[in-house]
């Protein structure tokens, strides 16, 4: 299995090199990091998710002076996280160049970006930012109440985020992916919604009749960081390239492919990290106040029923 993996990945490494040499001769040249690609469709949606939190922001800033900068810093700071994954060169110098802009981008989308947007519709700010008529929906007994459950329950979405996280980093999956523009999309996607159900599960934003136990949270904390440990420690400290198609890529910012992949490895973990303090910090340490989303839940609940 390990062989036929290395084969793969070998053959995608070749086709690559292919692509990228022809695109030298023909005057390409590796893109600056200051070189910006936007995406309209991609960019559409951040502006609509952007408005639609101001909106509820302000809902929520009336009914509660606990929601405040706390809450919407954290949640624009996801926005530029994700518009920086997305429209920034990490994505073109990551496909052709860099495991470690690869890497990067990809912690951004399945860790960085959805803690920062759950932690700033954190409790309690989505509860009384939503319109009753959404909260009768997501509310116990509501339309998408049952189905929401089931997907931020930690038996779901904890392994979902795993099987994203470590099976993408898979050297065949990983450079398949980069060289084919749709499955690398579908890869996105994936790391992303698979990094907003884990990290519901963490803050848990939108309490139902019982609050989910600080020790369930923090054990899905732990265990998603030992998993993402897994593959950031080998990439550190390995002592041979494990990605063919970058130990092929042109060596256009100085870094060795040995070198590449530590520093991949060596970032990851420190975002990891990273994460983990500002989660820790702000989902245990009575950061939350819960009862007024309990409350508001209650409301319509009761008006549903």
């Amino acid at each position: 299995m390990m062989k036929a993996s290395r084969q793969l990945a070998s053959m995608l490494a070749a086709e690559h090199g292919h692509h990228i040499a022809a695109a030298a001769t023909h005057g390409g040249s590796p893109p600056g990091w200051g070189a910006l690609s936007i995406e309209p469709v991609a960019a559409i949606v951040l502006v609509a998710f952007s408005a639609l939190y101001v909106d509820a922001y302000r809902r929520a800033r009336k009914r509660s002076e606990r929601v405040g900068a706390g809450h919407w810093i954290p949640y624009f700071a996801g926005i530029l996280s994700v518009a920086l994954a997305l429209f920034s060169p990490l994505d073109p110098i990551g496909d052709s160049y860099l495991l470690s802009a690869h890497v990067l981008q990809h912690v951004l989308l399945s860790d960085v970006a959805p803690a920062l947007l759950l932690l700033g519709l954190r409790s309690p700010l989505l509860p009384l930012g939503l319109p009753r008529r959404a909260l009768r929906l997501v509310a116990p007994g509501g339309r998408l109440g049952r189905p929401l459950a089931v997907l931020t329950s930690p038996w779901v979405a904890l392994p979902l985020w795993m099987a994203a996280t470590v099976g993408w980093a898979a050297p065949a999956a990983f450079d398949f992916a980069a060289t084919h523009p749709l499955v690398h999309d579908l890869e996105h996607l994936s790391l992303f919604y698979t990094g907003l159900g884990l990290w519901w599960v963490v803050v848990d934003p939108l309490p139902r009749g019982s609050v989910r136990p600080n020790g369930i949270r923090l054990a899905v904390l732990g265990i998603s960081r030992l998993a993402t440990a897994t593959v950031c420690l080998p990439l550190t400290f390995l002592t041979r390239v494990e990605y063919p198609l970058y130990a092929a890529a042109p060596r256009a910012y100085g870094l060795s492919a040995l070198g590449d992949q530590s520093l991949a490895g060596a970032s990851m973990c420190f975002l990891e990290f990273l994460v983990f303090g500002i989660a820790f910090a702000a989902v245990f340490v009575n950061v939350l106040n819960r009862s007024e989303a309990a409350d508001a839940l209650g409301e319509a609940a009761a008006g549903h029923a």
